[in-house]
């Protein structure tokens, strides 16, 4: 017969090496940061919002986002959450599909007709703000930001 002690053993030692690599997955995802986007005073209860991310001037130029996301205007507070960023600068741009079309409205001369923001509430000035107008930094942890749609 097998004594207790040692069917424990190696079941112990194989839990403590689980342990050990399931630690440092979890203390790394605490690298990342998450980020709570903020919609407040929005003049229409309708549609959504959708939101673009994006992780450097390129990417801003080019309209790549390095995510995106939906928040209904509806809500009491209108709110989106980006999970599991990696600290860096990123901008965001937003616009409320009032229509529900999937795109931004545009009058005939290509202005914007529904409501639209830059995270930092960056300006426009004769197309969308610099991407260094809009940038903030995101580390670790929570991070927010409102925005304010036009």
């Amino acid at each position: 017969m097998i004594p207790f002690k040692t069917l424990i053993s190696p079941l112990a030692l194989a839990l403590a090496a689980a342990a050990a690599f399931i630690a440092p997955a979890a203390h790394a995802q605490d690298a990342f940061g998450d980020l709570t986007l903020t919609f407040p005073a929005l003049a229409s209860t309708s549609g959504k919002i959708m939101i673009a991310v994006y992780g450097s001037p390129q990417g801003w130029s080019s309209g790549k986002p390095v995510r995106v996301a939906m928040a209904s205007a509806a809500d009491a507070a209108p709110a989106a959450k980006i999970v599991a960023l990696p600290p860096g600068t990123y901008a965001v741009r937003a616009f409320q599909d009032v229509d529900e079309n999937g795109k931004m409205g545009v009058n005939p001369f290509g202005l914007p007709v529904e409501p639209y923001g830059f995270s930092r509430d960056a300006q426009p000035n004769m197309g969308p703000p610099a991407f260094d107008a809009a940038a903030f930094a995101v580390k670790a942890g929570a991070n927010a930001q409102a925005i304010h749609l036009k």
